[in-house]
């Protein structure tokens, strides 16, 4: 359905403040997701202070050669696509986007997330960047695995004390 050109210019105007505001930008190809999971998956991002919209593709392309971003082909983006601006945590909506796509590879369903690409400090990447980017483990993941490494020696250690300490009272 044709859209007017104020409606078009309106936005590429919401398009660019959208993108002013946000530290990075990443373009996700969509594919069979339902109104219920589309929901979910927007709360999730929410929740990490960040933001999904599907886009047009070609006001979204003016909108980043007014802003100030690097363009690619429009050819790149094949598909129905949406955006995810961080705005605070970098890579909180990333997080939230893999797990959903995580999950719908484990239930092997038809809907399936996909990353393209994304722009860090308005430079091009591509979507196995992101890709990499979105399986980080985050800080506190990293702090609880290392804690973990530094008791696992201690209580390895009281254990053969006690088997010992059991041998000897027997």
């Amino acid at each position: 359905m044709a859209i007017s050109r104020e409606k078009k210019k309106q936005l590429i105007e919401q398009y660019v403040s959208d993108l002013s505001s946000a530290q990075n930008v990443v373009i996700v190809q969509q594919s069979g997701i339902s109104v219920n999971t589309s929901s979910d998956v927007r709360k999730g991002i929410l929740g990490v202070a960040g933001t999904f919209n599907v886009v047009r593709k070609r006001l979204f392309m003016r909108a980043l050669a007014e802003a100030g971003y690097e363009t690619v082909a429009i050819d790149q983006l094949e598909g129905p696509i949406g955006v995810l601006y961080a705005t605070t945590d970098e890579y909180g909506p990333l997080k939230v986007v893999n797990k959903f796509a995580k999950g719908f590879v484990q239930e092997k369903s038809n809907s399936s997330f996909k990353f393209l690409g994304a722009w860090y400090d308005k430079k091009w990447h591509d979507g196995a960047y992101v890709t990499e980017l979105a399986n980080v483990p985050s800080k506190e993941e990293l702090l609880s695995k290392l804690a973990y490494l530094f008791n696992y020696p201690l209580q390895s250690f009281a254990c053969v004390v006690n088997e010992v300490a059991k041998k000897q009272e027997a």
